[in-house]
Parts: C-alpha cells; sequence; structure tokens
C-alpha cells in the first residue's frame, strides 16, 4: 500500500479531537475497548466448505490488517477474532455463545452454515449481537427483515435470476428445463426453490437432484441429468460438487451449459476440472476476481493481497466476499460513533447506508426494510490460454434481471 492509499483510507475514518477524547471510553461487554475493538467471524475453517470459506475469511482479515495498519477506525484497530465452525451446527452454537459473553464482539460476520442459520434464527433475530454481512443468506435469517442481520454475499435469488436469465437470452430459449445439482441444506433447498420460481416465469420447468457435501461419487445424479434432458445445468454446493459433476458430464458426453453459484468460482475450481470439462461451466457473481480488472478497488486488493504473501488467493470471489464484507463492517462501525457499542451500531446500520467497493462489485446498498446485499451479478468463465477469468460484459448489463 503507498502512501496515498494509506491516506486515502485513514480519511474515510478520520480521528477528530472528539473521537481522541473518546478512546478512553470502553464497554468490554460488548467488545469495545481504549485502543481496540474486537469483531467475530463464524465460518468454516476446517470442515468440508474450508475450501471456499477459509478463503473468505482471509480476505476479512487482510482488510481489516491494511485498515489497521491506515490508524483503524476512530483510532481503535478492529480485532478479528475467528471462530471455526467446521460446518457444524453444535460448534456454531458454542462460538455464538462464546462470542456472546466470553469474548465478547460488537459484531460477528460470515455464519457461513446454513443449518446453523435456520437453528439460531429465533436467538440472533431476538439477541444483541448484529450479524453484519452474512456469508450465506437463508430466508430463515433474512425474513422478514430485522435490523439485526444483513446480508454481504450474492443472493440464491440473485444468482438464480441472473444464470437463467443469460442463458435464456444467450440461447433464445422459449420454455427452458432447468436441472438443480444441489448439496443437502438448507441453502441448497432454497436455490432450489428460487430456479424452480424463475424458470416458471420463463414458461420453463425446473427439477432437482440432490448429494451429500462430502459426495466423491455422482454417477446417480448425472444419470438423472441425462433422463432429464434439460437445456441448462445449475450447481449449488461446495466445489468438489461442481468438480465431479463437471467432469462426469464429460465422460457422458453432455455438452449443456453450465453454472455455478458464486461460491463455486474459484480458479482452483476450474483447474480441478480442466479445459474439457470446464468448456461449458461459468459461474454467477455479485464480485469481481482479484486481478482481472483495473478497478481502483481491484488494484487495491490486488496489491495487498500481493504485499502479505495471499496474491495466490486474489483471484478468488471468496476472497473478495470477505474483503468487501470487512469494508462494510468497518464503515458500519464508523458509524456508529466514537463511542461504539451494540447497540449504537444496529441504530446506525438500520438508518441505511451504501458500500462501494471501487468497482469489486455493483454499489451495495442497504436501507430499513432491504437488507439484501449484493443484488447485481454477471456471468463469469475462465481462460485456460491464459489462466484468466473471462467477463461476459459489465454489471449494469445485468441489473435487468434483477430488478424485478
Amino acid at each position: 500500500m503507498n502512501q496515498t492509499d494509506i491516506r486515502r483510507l485513514a480519511a474515510g475514518f478520520a480521528l477528530s479531537g472528539a473521537a481522541l477524547a473518546a478512546c478512553a471510553f470502553e464497554l468490554p461487554g460488548d467488545g469495545v475497548y481504549k485502543d481496540h475493538v474486537d469483531w467475530g467471524v463464524m465460518m468454516d475453517m476446517s470442515g468440508p466448505t474450508a475450501s471456499s470459506q477459509g478463503i473468505w475469511v482471509h480476505g476479512f482479515q487482510d482488510y481489516m490488517r491494511r485498515l489497521n495498519e491506515a490508524g483503524g477506525v476512530n483510532g481503535r484497530r478492529i480485532e478479528v477474532l475467528a471462530e471455526d465452525s467446521r460446518y457444524n451446527t453444535a460448534t456454531d452454537k458454542i462460538n455464538f455463545e462464546k462470542l456472546s459473553t466470553q469474548t465478547p464482539v460488537i459484531a460477528i460476520s460470515g455464519m457461513g452454515t446454513s443449518g446453523s442459520q435456520v437453528a439460531m434464527a429465533a436467538a440472533i433475530k431476538g439477541g444483541q449481537i448484529p450479524i453484519v454481512g452474512t456469508y450465506t443468506p437463508t430466508e430463515a435469517l433474512s425474513v422478514p427483515v430485522t435490523p439485526m442481520v444483513y446480508n454481504g454475499f450474492c443472493g440464491y435469488k440473485q444468482m438464480a435470476q441472473t444464470g437463467i436469465g443469460y442463458y435464456v437470452d444467450q440461447l433464445k430459449l422459449k420454455a427452458p428445463k432447468v436441472m438443480t445439482v444441489a448439496i443437502e441444506s438448507a441453502g441448497g433447498q432454497d436455490y432450489q426453490n428460487y430456479v424452480s420460481q424463475v424458470a416458471a416465469q420463463y414458461g420453463g420447468t425446473a427439477k432437482a437432484v440432490t448429494m451429500k457435501v462430502t459426495a466423491v461419487d455422482v454417477t446417480p445424479q448425472v444419470l438423472e441429468i441425462i433422463a432429464a434432458k434439460p437445456d441448462i445445468v445449475t450447481i449449488y454446493g461446495v466445489p468438489n460438487t461442481a468438480i465431479l459433476t463437471m467432469k462426469a458430464m464429460q465422460q457422458y458426453g453432455l455438452k449443456i451449459p453450465t453454472f455455478g453459484i458464486t461460491y463455486l468460482g474459484g480458479p482452483q475450481v476450474f483447474k480441478a476440472m480442466g479445459p474439457q470439462a470446464g468448456a461449458d461451466y461459468k459461474f454467477v457473481s455479485c464480485f469481481t476476481p482479484g486481478g482481472s480488472d483495473q478497478s481502483p478497488g481491484n488494484k487495491e486488493l490486488s496489491a495487498y493481497a500481493n504485499k502479505v504473501g495471499n496474491g495466490a488467493l486474489e483471484a478468488d470471489v471468496n476472497y473478495v466476499g470477505g474483503w468487501v464484507v470487512a469494508q462494510m463492517a468497518a464503515e458500519s462501525l464508523a458509524r456508529a460513533g466514537a463511542e461504539p457499542t451494540r447497540a449504537k451500531l444496529v441504530e446506525a446500520m438500520n438508518k441505511g447506508f451504501t458500500v462501494d467497493s471501487r468497482g469489486l462489485a455493483a454499489p451495495i446498498v442497504y436501507t430499513k426494510d432491504n437488507h439484501t446485499g449484493p443484488v447485481v451479478l454477471k456471468m463469469f468463465g475462465y481462460d485456460y490460454g491464459s489462466n484468466k477469468y473471462k467477463h461476459f460484459g459489465e454489471y449494469a448489463d445485468y441489473a435487468k434481471y434483477t430488478a424485478h
């Protein structure tokens, strides 16, 4: 990070005289201390979804590290307390209690296990710790809108709308037949439902086939795809879900346009598939992979990732997603004032705000009644010759798909 970057970043959270005086304020029960604020993260860092969620955590931590180097927020560093869920609801409940009372934090980001969101929805909505930037947007936690929850990743509904809409236009389909391949989870069920709704809006139909998150053979699922004869396939799950499905489809000679959800857009997914199996695979994303364009936000992310030795992660949209949610968290904390508390943070966010990632995503707008998060997505693919991502248009080209 050069001096211009440091001055620009620090200016956004500048220390006024009042803020300097307020640094004497602390409220340990809310995770607020004289020189730092504790912020929680709950994600799978060693379980079956760690290959995507763990990368998100790196992006979140790196943005906060960069921010702290520039002076933090109102004179306080943001210390990230990351708890590993191992994709286990019981563990998440323990972690939530820990971050609530044992090592208190002012807020929590991530919460990447959809089953945990469903199980803990009532406690979170009725509690005092806001969830700022969820990694997966389940209806159980997001509906109805609550001041305690803000989604921070591409929504399942918007993924379905963008992917199906794109292929309907590209292939000139009149009544699309869509097949969803999904892991067995609450999020997978939500996504299947959205795919069905979107297909019906185009006069089409949708079917779904599921598998375990730890599946190692998807032959039965591919046989169901063959029987269904879909125009489009969409995949929900972990990286291995997409890799196994595309390789099996290749072995059976299937060349069906396929798009994965945002989480399945990492470069390791394309590389593991290989050029033949990956030829018909794209993914929808509200985030632009690091290093794939020259927007100010992308250049800043890439420069810092390389500076701290995470250059290999920058192209993964999960890393970008963590980085943008950390920006959202920091800006929200700044709005809570020089003497932040959980209650002040909730109050400040509930007034509405916009996150401008300077090109890493379309502007993310939150209002009192809309906590959806990123709503404009576009399609990306992979060029195996150059080992770089391919952009299919601009975000503005896709806004029509999610405008309703």
